[in-house]
């Protein structure tokens, strides 16, 4: 039973994960917002929704020691799983439809190399607050990668491109309409918002009662099983744009998404819990700093984006999950 609900609620995030993502570019759209900025924004927070609803449930709604336990797994979990296998599976794309060559990245050095600098400083400053037990000091990080986030937001929406966003797929409630109302679009999201709500409070209940039956730490079954499934709509979006040879816009939105992660959820961690992180939680954030720092120092060295580093960042996903089994025994 546990198992049929977790892939219930899964389901359930992904249905509206794809309504939500749906309307949100098609606000884009209607204010005619650049590629740079439908990337690393709209789609950015449109698929960062499922993991940011589970971190506000666990964190903010339930707030008992388990939830939140699960909440911090999630807030962790999303840059590592984006940082090293979402990574992996970019380079990996790039390299099958090369053909086995190892041909550069589409996407501009540029911002590629801002967004991944901006996150290793965000997401450093933001696990090195989990040594510090002041609560005015986690307010004040809490702002920083807030105004932080503020900053990478007007970097890209005054990024002037002469290419346009391409027109969206058709609304999920209007499938027939080329141009679907502004109302049409609001209503989607309010309703897409609901269901991600109702489902993502299931989905921590459902984690924490698996935990406690299996005898397994939440935060453990948080940092492997809850990015897995909030991860997806990432996931899809960088498989349908790199096979459209979109790569800039895969790799803006999978950063995009580490930067609204690592801002906004874990300033909401730093507010709603004492962040006083377990090794393993740490050592889920090594990780993806080190897979971000790999693709970072590559990407320096060679002076152009190559799919190697993004292969080579699967294995700080391997390195993590060897390091926690051994824990276990």
């Amino acid at each position: 039973m546990l198992v049929l609900a977790l892939a219930a609620t899964v389901l359930l995030v992904l249905v509206a994960s794809d309504a939500f993502t749906n309307a949100v570019e098609w606000l884009g759209a209607k204010l005619n917002l650049t590629r740079s900025a439908a990337g690393a924004i709209v789609a950015a927070i449109g698929s960062s929704l499922p993991e940011s609803i589970v971190a506000i449930i666990a964190l903010l709604v339930l707030r008992d020691p388990r939830s939140q336990a699960i909440g911090i797994g999630a807030v962790l979990g999303a840059p590592l799983m984006l940082g090293t296998v979402v990574f992996c599976l970019i380079g990996a794309i790039a390299v099958g439809r090369s053909r086995g060559g190892a041909g550069a990245l589409h996407a501009p050095l540029g911002p590629t190399l801002f967004g991944m600098s901006l996150f290793l400083g965000t997401f450093a400053l933001a696990l090195g607050a989990s040594f510090v037990r002041s609560d005015r000091m986690h307010v004040g990080i809490a702002i920083v990668l807030l105004v932080v986030y503020a900053w990478y937001l007007i970097y890209h929406l005054r990024r002037e491109q002469l290419e346009s966003e391409p027109s969206p797929p058709r609304l999920r409630l209007a499938p027939r309409s080329a141009d679907p109302p502004l109302a049409l679009i609001a209503v989607q999201l309010g309703i897409a918002l609901l269901v991600t709500v109702f489902a993502s409070r299931w989905f921590v209940l459902t984690l924490g009662q698996a935990a406690t039956d299996f005898g397994l730490a939440p935060l453990l079954v948080s940092l492997f099983l809850s990015p897995i499934a909030t991860e997806l709509p990432e996931a899809s979006n960088v498989v349908m744009w790199m096979r459209r040879r979109e790569d800039a816009l895969a790799v803006a939105n999978v950063l995009g998404a580490m930067m609204f992660q690592t801002s906004i959820a874990c300033s909401i961690a730093l507010l709603a819990t004492p962040w006083a992180l377990q090794p393993s939680a740490r050592a889920a954030g090594g990780a993806a700093l080190a897979a971000v720092g790999l693709v970072v120092v590559w990407t320096l060295a060679r002076r152009r984006l190559e799919p190697t580093p993004f292969l080579l960042a699967g294995l700080c996903y391997l390195g993590y999950a060897f390091a926690v089994a051994r824990l276990l025994h």
